[in-house]
């Protein structure tokens, strides 16, 4: 009886074991994510906004992008956090650019993901946007901002051809 227990605890050691996937990253799909970052030409949808303060807000049903297009940008974010000053009479309530990105810096150091940092300034406004993105498709976006609280997203990004 004892026999059949150990060989069974070992058999499902092995099953688990070769189920689990390596998580130090295959540097092809790593390869071709840095190819398509130097490509500027995908989007970046948001499933999930996480404002400072509160909960995760989902934005399934909520329009939402950042469009890379060569050396242009369009963004449209829904913001939830406090203005630290005030925008102004009308002042845009969520996050809206469409232009020239500043200071592109693109960090493929890591095994598992790729970083890659810009700027865009809205008026007086200044934005810093940090994107992690990973080869399954995934993404984190962080807002860092100088008038208004930071906020993060998290999504996925799609390859786009250019148009």
């Amino acid at each position: 009886m004892n026999k059949y227990v150990l060989f069974l605890i070992g058999l499902l050691s092995l099953a688990l074991l070769s189920a689990c996937k390596s998580t130090n990253g295959d540097t092809s799909d790593l390869s071709e994510l840095r190819l398509l970052i130097e490509s500027r030409s995908f989007d970046i949808e948001n499933n999930w906004a996480l404002p400072l303060r509160g909960a995760q807000i989902n934005l399934v049903t909520n329009d939402n992008h950042l469009r890379f297009r060569k050396d242009s940008i369009d963004i449209f974010l829904p913001y939830f956090g406090v203005r630290q000053f005030s925008g102004g009479y009308n002042a845009e309530a969520g996050i809206r650019y469409e232009g020239i990105f500043n200071d592109l810096e693109l960090d493929s150091s890591y095994a598992d993901k790729v970083k890659l940092r810009f700027e865009t300034s809205i008026g007086t406004e200044q934005i810093r946007y940090i994107i992690t993105m990973y080869p399954d498709g995934k993404s984190n976006l962080q807002l860092l901002m100088n008038q208004r609280e930071n906020i993060s997203y998290r999504g996925f990004y799609t390859e786009k051809q250019v148009e």
